[in-house]
């Protein structure tokens, strides 16, 4: 991808301060959380030209394109930093982030495990074709346990520092099991937390309430997925995308923090959308959400399309790993003292496939065992997009690869339907001649049918760290409190320009008046009425 034609989330674009708990910002004076402000078209132009906006696009783009650069912060290793171990989830995370990462493991092993005890089985009763209520009941533990959950973010992050290398492991291991464990009880929310600090938490738990599902319309999409990544956004606005160094104090004031780079984003938002991913998936599936604004077999996925910009992406990135590789071995044929038939001799009793670094060895060898049979091992060296129609490609890299994994899961959740009838557009776009195309158009996707469809952000809200800096065009509607009472000498459904009083008693008159309401405008009559 080109630098001047992809923006990148860059430190003119987090404008709120890198402290856990902004004191400023555009949201309104007083309030007691997030709010929504786009209800109409003109407040949609608003968000089109706003600063919001702007981040949220940027953040998205860095999730994708930090995979396809190599920047100061990135170290140096053997193999490609950019990589995905299923086996070390954890790896690229920091402490907030990894506490977030244990609290998403929790909710997919005891939440919707229907043989634990902690476990909200669906109700197999419900006689609906979308929708079982018992999402309804996962929703409010989430409700009820997200406070602990956003709190064991930010206590993670102002509390732990990175230091070497063998003890971070062992840290963020720590960290993630704290979020384990905030995610698994319901805890006792303490109100010793000053107000800045209270509204931060208030603001973040809003953002992941909305990040999988609604619990009365019982459906998920877009714009759910959406709301996690503001979630996201704002966690790494306030600095938690960035491991502290130094000496750590209650305060944390006296540790080095700065804004992340496009790589650390990435890295990071790959091992977190994998475990997220785990979740919805789960709730998909076993409670049936019913795909919010989908378009059916005419758009990209039912649920999902940040997971398949970000796995495209990946994609890209070991485009180029394969072409650095490619050149280095050119390079060292021509150094002067290699010997030509020495070369060749320890490529040969090397691996037929050369160590990729996206996947660990195991999931490597095991790839390699199951595509022996029906893919070539050029093939193996080079996928293009086309490689998502070979099942045993995606059931072999599913773990390591964010779009396999995505397309994977279609084909297991719509087994007896050819996938070109089923998804289309994927099908058209496995047709592009190399991942970079499928990432810039997923990306140009995401920006049209997504944050520029009012149905879709008519749901965002803003707080603080994601502030809104226009004035609504209205205020949320309020349900009517009384209708109109059907039965014997009840309130009736009258049209607006009807009244009780006023107007020529047509009753009294004769001229077929309402009997019921005098002297409003007589009812409407069939025209063979006499």
């Amino acid at each position: 991808m080109e630098d001047n034609n992809i923006s990148t989330f860059s430190n003119n674009d987090a404008t709120s301060s890198h402290h856990p708990f902004p004191s400023n910002g555009t949201a309104e004076q007083g309030s007691t959380g997030p709010k929504r402000y786009i209800y109409t078209q003109a407040d949609m132009e608003h968000f089109r030209h706003s600063s919001a906006r702007k981040e949220l696009l940027s953040f998205v783009t860095a999730m994708g394109r930090g995979l396809t650069t190599t920047d100061a912060d990135t170290p140096h290793h053997s193999n490609n930093p950019h990589n995905y171990n299923p086996s070390q989830p954890l790896e690229h995370l920091t402490p907030a982030l990894a506490s977030l990462h244990g609290s998403l493991s929790c909710m997919v092993e005891t939440w919707m495990d229907g043989d634990h005890p902690e476990g909200i089985p669906p109700d197999r009763e419900a006689k609906a074709r979308f929708g079982n209520p018992a999402f309804r009941t996962w929703h409010a533990r989430l409700v009820k346990r997200s406070h602990g959950i956003v709190k064991s973010c930010l206590e993670c992050h102002l509390n732990n520092c990175v230091g070497e290398a063998d003890d971070q492991l062992k840290l963020l291991k720590e960290c993630a099991k704290k979020g384990y464990q905030a995610a698994s009880s319901d805890g006792h929310i303490t109100n010793n937390s000053n107000k800045n600090e209270a509204e931060t938490i208030e603001e973040l738990r809003a953002y992941l309430h909305d990040s999988f599902g609604h619990p009365i319309r019982i459906d998920y999409g877009t714009g759910h997925e959406s709301s996690f990544v503001v979630f996201l956004l704002a966690l790494c606005k306030i600095g938690c995308f960035v491991p502290k160094t130094g000496t750590c104090v209650e305060s944390g004031d006296s540790a080095k923090s700065t804004m992340p780079s496009p790589t650390m984003i990435s890295r990071a938002s790959l091992s977190l959308f994998h475990a997220y991913l785990n979740v919805t998936r789960g709730l998909q599936r076993d409670y049936m959400l019913e795909p919010a604004g989908s378009h059916g077999v005419w758009g990209l996925d039912d649920y999902h399309c940040i997971p398949f910009y970000v796995g495209a992406c990946q994609l890209v990135a070991r485009e180029q790993w394969q072409q650095q590789q490619l050149k280095e071995k050119k390079q060292n044929r021509k150094k002067p003292g290699n010997d030509k038939s020495k070369i060749e001799k320890q490529e040969s009793e090397g691996d037929a496939t050369p160590m990729n670094p996206y996947l660990p060895e195991k999931v490597l060898v095991d790839s390699q065992t199951a595509l022996s049979t029906s893919i070539s091992n050029d093939d193996i060296e080079h996928w293009e997009p086309s490689i998502i129609q070979n099942k045993q490609a995606l059931e072999a890299n599913r773990q390591a690869y964010l779009y396999f994994g995505c397309i994977y899961f279609i084909l297991q959740i719509k087994p007896n339907v050819p996938f070109f009838e089923s998804s289309p557009m994927l099908n058209d776009i496995s047709s592009l001649g190399n991942w970079t195309k499928v990432s810039s158009g997923l990306l140009r996707l995401y920006e049209g049918e997504v944050l520029d469809k009012l149905p879709v952000v008519q749901h965002f809200v803003f707080g603080k760290i994601f502030s809104a800096n226009w004035t609504p065009s209205r205020g949320p509607q309020e349900a009517p409190t009384r209708t109109f009472i059907n039965g014997p000498m009840g309130d009736e459904c009258i049209a607006p320009w009807a009244s009780k009083a006023g107007g020529s008693n047509n009753a009294q008159s004769g001229n077929g008046g309402n009997l019921r309401y005098p002297g409003s405008m007589p009812p409407t009559r069939a025209p063979w009425a006499k």
